[in-house]
């Protein structure tokens, strides 16, 4: 049937509003931007996971230091995705790459490149855009494109793992979801950046995106 790819941020609170609008649509199938090591993690809050990498564990208290901002802490709206979808009884895929292989490929990244990161992170480089970036919302199409190009000029290495490799992860695993159930309607939750990247790779595809809950035309 359809893949409905539904945009989320993971530090807003208008994700949550989002995943409600989508639910009232009765899918048949839920995916998740989500793998079982970090599922685990969300649901016993942390516990259970160390994958040693100084880098992921400075991404996580910067996003947590959002999430204090905005009411929501990173990963929880999926988390909300996961437990809404199991109260209703729905089939719940999770289509990320496994996070330690992530960790993994993020070590064989030049030493030079994660340095750099390592202070751009301290310096705040992922709050770009100043002031007109407001963190309690979906950001815009535009403010998401040019956050991924900065990350891309800025961190080649990173970007390629964090984001190109993930992505063709994530399409291959909703193409196989697709396939196992042909008659089905998948809801997919992704973070915003991931959207449009994944839906361009599943074209041919029966593919809708919704940015802010609202339908894009492809």
């Amino acid at each position: 049937m359809t893949i409905k790819i539904y945009g989320t941020s993971h530090v807003s609170q208008e994700s949550i509003e989002v995943i409600d609008q989508a639910f009232l649509e009765d899918p048949d199938v839920v995916a998740l931007e989500l793998d079982p090591p970090r599922l685990e993690a969300l649901m016993f809050e942390g516990r259970g996971r160390d994958d040693g990498s100084v880098f992921i564990r400075l991404l996580e208290r910067f996003q947590k230091y959002i999430g204090g901002k905005t009411g929501l802490m990173p990963g929880e709206e999926m988390l909300y995705a996961y437990n809404r979808g199991i109260q209703e009884n729905l089939d719940v895929a999770l289509v990320d790459r496994d996070i330690r292989v992530t960790v993994e490929r993020l070590k064989k990244v030049r030493r030079k490149e994660k340095v750099k990161a390592f202070f751009s992170l301290l310096g705040g480089f992922l709050i770009p855009f100043g002031g007109d970036f407001d963190l309690g919302s979906i950001p815009e199409e535009k403010k998401i494109d040019r956050m991924v190009s900065e990350l891309e000029d800025s961190f080649p290495g990173i970007y390629q793992v964090l984001m190109e490799e993930r992505n063709r992860y994530i399409c291959r695993s909703l193409v196989q979801l697709q396939e196992d159930n042909p008659e089905d309607d998948i809801a997919v939750f992704l973070g915003a950046a991931h959207c449009q990247p994944v839906s361009d790779l599943l074209r041919g595809e029966d593919v809708e995106v919704y940015r802010k809950g609202v339908l894009e035309e492809r």
